[in-house]
């Protein structure tokens, strides 16, 4: 045994003289491990990296300012409370209960008109949005310009929510100043594209239906069986010893699914109640009544799209 090989055991050799091919450095350290330190930074410099673009996204994805990457996402709120947008005069018995329903929604109203600039930015800080111009007395406050309509139409398709109630949006603004009506739009199409689940039907002398009102006394009654809409409701009003409900509804004509009708209890007419039209992802509901007259369901709806 030389001088070279003593006290060094068969098998021990690497342990003596570090990898093949390392150098020995001072106190021991090899290239070897001079590698692996490198690479445990290079693995904590990435977990605080990712840490770090947690903590900056997190807080917009929890208020619903919903940011992954450069891409907006309408929808993803992370609180309980839905952000609520009112496009639009509701009628007061609607914002009352949205005023009773703090713990599900919190509102925003807002007319069509100062809707105007960043369009997308502005949709997107909220989780649904509410169409409820019923309450206009003017064809122009029943009206959306082309770029909110189109604002809209994008926002539901990436995810967003919006209900749409009665001849809410039917009229396109525009015209003279920008004060009027666009003379040649009428009805949904042309404004949202195929958004909203009925169309505005041609009527008697060629009026188009969504522009005259029909006054009914009758009752709510469920046609889809399996909608969280109307879950445990299956007309209403509810109690047989209650007095059917006096509502203006259109003889609109549905383009999708017909969560709920309206039955005249006054001759054979029915007409649609809620559509909703299926979606990949996103919602889009018509109320084709005041929802504020049927409170349950209209909880129902917010619990849905919560």
């Amino acid at each position: 045994m030389n001088d070279e090989t003593a006290g060094v055991f068969p098998g021990d050799e690497d342990i003596a003289t570090g990898y093949p091919g390392d150098e020995i450095m001072p106190e021991g350290i090899t290239k070897h491990s001079k590698k692996i330190d490198k690479r445990i930074v290079i693995v904590v410099v990435a977990i605080i990296v990712v840490v770090a673009i947690f903590a900056i996204f997190s807080d917009p994805i929890i208020s619903s300012i919903n940011k992954i990457g450069m891409i907006e996402i309408p929808g993803l709120g992370g609180t309980d409370q839905m952000q609520m947008l009112v496009i639009g005069q509701p009628s007061v018995d609607l914002l009352a209960d949205l005023d009773n329903q703090r713990d599900l929604v919190y509102y925003r109203v807002k007319d069509a008109a100062n809707l105007e600039v960043n369009l997308a930015e502005q949709l997107a800080e909220f989780d649904m949005i509410l169409l409820d111009q019923h309450m206009g007395t003017t064809p122009y406050d029943k009206s959306v310009s082309r770029a909110l309509g189109e604002a809209i139409e994008n926002y539901v398709m990436t995810g967003g929510k919006l209900v749409v109630v009665m001849d809410s949006g039917i009229y396109r603004s525009g015209g003279e100043f920008g004060t009027g009506i666009a003379n040649d739009v009428i009805g949904w199409e042309e404004t949202f594209g195929n958004l909203i689940p009925v169309e505005c039907d041609e009527g008697q002398q060629g009026i188009p239906t969504c522009t005259q009102p029909v006054f009914v006394t009758g009752k709510i009654k469920r046609l889809d069986q399996d909608s969280e809409i109307m879950q445990g409701i299956e007309t209403a009003p509810a109690d047989p010893r209650y007095d059917p409900l006096n509502m203006t509804t259109f003889d609109v004509k549905p383009l999708s699914k017909q969560v709920a009708y309206i039955d005249s209890v006054e001759g054979t007419e029915n007409y649609p109640g809620i559509v909703e039209k299926s979606l990949l992802i996103g919602k889009s509901i018509y109320f084709n009544y005041d929802p504020a007259i049927t409170p349950g369901i209209w909880q129902n709806t917010l619990e849905y799209l919560r």
